[in-house]
């Protein structure tokens, strides 16, 4: 009886090692490769922030009255109107353009 249960207990070990091996390198496998992931991620995450960052400025840039009188003065096609001559455009968001009608 002995020796049938250190016969089990040698064979549970030779079998179970590999398996614990294999399963540790497959875990390291799968950190690294979500590691990367990560990075990718964080890197795209930075590029859309300082993307971001450039339209924000450009944004601020574009709507000074100082910037837009130097386009029109710069740009003969454009001229300031008078307040009765300009057109005011308002776009409406399709639902709400539904609610009103």
């Amino acid at each position: 009886m002995r020796n049938i249960r250190k016969t089990v207990f040698v064979a549970f070990a030779v079998l179970i090692i590999p398996l614990l091996l294999f399963l540790n390198a497959w875990q390291g496998f799968r950190y690294e490769r979500l590691s990367a992931e990560i990075r990718n991620y964080e890197y795209e995450q930075k590029e859309w922030f300082e993307e971001n960052k450039r339209m924000l400025a450009s944004l601020s840039v574009y709507s000074s009255p100082a910037r837009v009188k130097k386009i029109v003065d710069e740009d003969s096609d454009l001229k300031i109107q008078k307040p009765g001559q300009a057109i005011i455009l308002r776009f409406v968001p399709e639902n709400e353009g539904a609610k009103n009608e």
